[in-house]
């Protein structure tokens, strides 16, 4: 007998319903509520009972999973339709609220407002600058590397990211803004609830020798540090003054002001130069951004993910950074004794142990994590490393809570 794919469709959704009813019941939203707004009050007196727990997690946690995603929408329909991209977030939104617990206020009933925004993953950068995005159905997408050693110098001839910042896949990203700035005028909800102001999306950068790398290969990147030196410095300079100019103007589209108090950027791929190369050659593009951008009044945030802590007491020396947003791997319990009890530090479970591991796993991840930076800091966050995976089971992110609710605590 052949089953429709309507037929199985229908199937998976009910699998769905069911799946989400059965974590509804798991979870005291009322209980657990109440904790969290004692904790987040403590916080802001500077007192916190216990370490908090935080999750980094993006839309793809629907469209990269078969039980929450049966109509298999793929990242290219998201990408391109501003219906199918409100629909995900709306579904993401509630799913988040629902399943994934942290200390944030959960349950679907507490949710004021859905809050879209333009979702471009991590293709809108290398896009602005001449590459292809590589779309691959249901899983992320990338881009494609666009110049080789012949063709390199050719980059630097596109001057449109340079005088037309906000063109191209910007101007994309810009309708789509609009058009959930509309529904929202129109009325539209989802099960009853509102959209809010749409985010404002493609502030910040994924850094410029990351992008650097997404132009011309990391190899190339790399050797060119060495063999053509010349040409990277300008590449950097070229990336960093487009990276700026995209900032201010979308900072201009937003109503705000082209510097703010901080700034917060990545730089991924960093973790493959030793300190001094990054101190010479890299550090110089990531204080003009930190100039132009920001006024240095409050500390910055830096997402570095690899094996990276060898930055950080540069980081926090030279670009006052105050929080880092990290991966893996790190060994958080040295990290935090070196930076000392001021530096915020976001890190955690590994998310490969959450996505695969048992629930014992997990717990036990933490509590390792845990009992290694208590001593030294009251400024630890604990979160998944890094970005939640599809796929993850909401049970082990119960266990890595309850362990965070029983190691947690400071004497």
């Amino acid at each position: 007998m052949i089953i429709s794919w309507k037929t199985r469709c229908g199937f998976l959704y009910k699998l769905l319903v069911y799946r989400v009813e059965k974590e509804r019941v798991n979870m005291n939203y009322e209980k657990h509520n109440e904790e969290v707004r004692r904790l987040l009050q403590q916080a802001e007196e500077g007192k916190c009972e216990r370490v908090m727990m935080e999750l980094a997690m993006n839309p793809r946690m629907i469209i990269s999973d078969p039980m929450l995603n049966p109509r298999r929408i793929t990242f290219e329909e998201y990408l391109k339709d501003p219906q199918i991209m409100l629909e995900i977030q709306c579904q993401f939104q509630e799913y988040c609220a629902e399943s994934l617990i942290s200390d944030r206020i959960m349950g679907f009933e507490n949710l004021q407002e859905i809050t879209p925004y333009p979702d471009f993953q991590n293709v809108l950068e290398g896009a602005c600058l001449g590459c292809e995005i590589a779309f691959h159905g249901c899983n992320e997408p990338g881009t494609k590397v666009c110049a080789d050693e012949t063709t390199k110098y050719e980059l630097l001839k596109n001057t449109r990211p340079l005088t037309d910042p906000l063109g191209g896949i910007v101007s994309t990203l810009l309708s789509h803004y609009e058009f959930f700035k509309n529904k929202r005028q129109e009325g539209y909800t989802y099960k009853g609830k509102p959209l809010g102001s749409p985010g404002m999306a493609g502030l910040g950068t994924d850094g410029p020798f990351t992008i650097a790398c997404s132009l011309i290969g990391a190899t190339q990147a790399c050797m060119d540090l060495y063999v053509d030196q010349d040409y990277m410095m300008e590449l950097l300079d070229y990336i960093t003054e487009a990276v700026i100019a995209r900032n201010k103007a979308l900072r201009r589209c937003y109503g705000q002001p082209e510097k703010s108090k901080s700034f917060g950027f990545a730089d991924d791929s960093i973790a493959l130069l030793s300190l001094e190369t990054y101190t010479e050659l890299i550090l110089p593009f990531h204080k003009k951004m930190m100039r132009e951008l920001c006024t240095g009044e409050e500390p910055g945030w830096i997402h570095l993910c690899g094996d990276a802590s060898r930055f950080f007491p540069t980081l926090v020396r030279e670009l006052n950074a105050g929080i880092f947003d990290t991966g893996f791997p790190i060994d958080h319990g040295r990290v935090v004794r070196e930076l000392g009890p001021d530096i915020t530090v976001k890190g955690g479970v590994h998310v490969e142990t959450l996505r695969a591991g048992t629930a014992e796993e997990v717990a036990n991840a933490a509590k390792t994590i845990l009992e290694a930076v208590k001593p030294f800091t009251r400024k630890f966050i604990i979160k998944e490393a890094n970005n939640l995976s599809p796929g993850t089971p909401p049970d082990n992110l119960s266990a890595m809570h309850e362990a965070v609710r029983r190691y947690g605590h400071y004497k």
